[in-house]
């Protein structure tokens, strides 16, 4: 397909660009299920995760160069080596705003009335000066507020919430975080035990952010990780809510996902997503 290429803004021949990283889709299948479901359409399977025709070949190979550092340095350490000290160079900045820029960009192609949002100005803002930064390594000014938390096995749960070890475990979830009186916005995404976020209209409290913040140059990752900020905490519960509330899979496709278990229970409760779910269900709910 030729287009122009959301990067670089040339007409190029544009790749199908995954939203999520593709070692994030294949390690989550391969910990999981060989098969992905949405939360919205959970009788739908799928071997992949969220493409766009979105970006060049030149593009898709600077993303992939980020995208190799933070699996080897960061994503591979914490997930299965276990590691809580993680120091970081320049390639961690680059692929958090690779990432938040394009679960804004998808916002901005797939959402038909987010030009009437009270924010679509301040998106739109945003959008372009991480683009600069991608494209031509010019630090943001405004938007310059990049974060990741890292997330782990739930061990209590104090609230009425369903499903939190799941949620901050293992889905995948890409959003707009606003509030109503239009104090706060934040870009957002999440994959397995990691969730990023870029803060583009101060709620307050922002001072909180120095475990989580990440530098444009170096700094070192120490888990676990203080964190008291207030959006990303309300944001959670009433995200993890609405997940949970999502219509489960049809009788048909229940069937097809016990089958897909008892070909290897063992296997399957002794995996991430099994852990899980066991947590969630005999560990944590009241």
């Amino acid at each position: 397909m030729i287009g122009e290429c959301a990067l670089f803004k040339t007409k190029s021949e544009l790749r199908e660009s995954h939203i999520y990283p593709k070692f994030v889709i294949d390690y989550t299948k391969k910990t999981g299920s060989r098969f992905l479901r949405k939360t919205v359409n959970p009788n739908k399977r799928e071997q992949d995760g969220i493409k766009l025709h979105l970006l060049s070949h030149t593009a898709e190979q600077e993303f992939g160069k980020r995208e190799k550092w933070f699996a080897e340095n960061i994503f591979v350490p914490y997930l299965t080596e276990r590691k809580y000290t993680l120091p970081y160079n320049e390639n961690m900045y680059y692929f958090a705003v690779s990432f938040l820029w394009r679960v804004l960009v998808l916002n901005l192609k797939t959402d038909l009335n987010i030009n009437k949002y009270w924010y679509y100005n301040l998106l739109i803002k945003a959008e372009k000066e991480w683009r600069e930064y991608l494209a031509n390594d010019k630090i943001p000014g405004k938007f310059s507020n990049i974060n990741l938390m890292f997330t782990d096995r739930v061990l209590t749960n104090n609230s009425e919430l369903k499903g939190v070890d799941f949620y901050t475990t293992r889905v995948m979830d890409a959003t707009i975080v606003d509030n109503k009186p239009h104090t706060c916005l934040l870009v957002y995404g999440k994959f397995n035990k990691f969730i990023f976020w870029g803060v583009l209209k101060d709620y307050g409290g922002e001072e909180l952010l120095t475990d989580t913040r990440i530098s444009p140059s170096r700094g070192v990752f120490r888990i676990p990780q203080k964190f008291e900020y207030f959006p990303i905490v309300s944001f959670l519960g009433n995200r993890i809510k609405e997940v949970s509330s999502f219509p489960l899979p049809n009788q048909s496709q229940q069937e097809k996902i016990e089958k897909e278990i008892l070909k290897d229970p063992i296997a399957f409760w002794n995996s991430d997503v099994g852990k899980s779910l066991f947590n969630d269900k005999f560990n944590l709910d009241k």
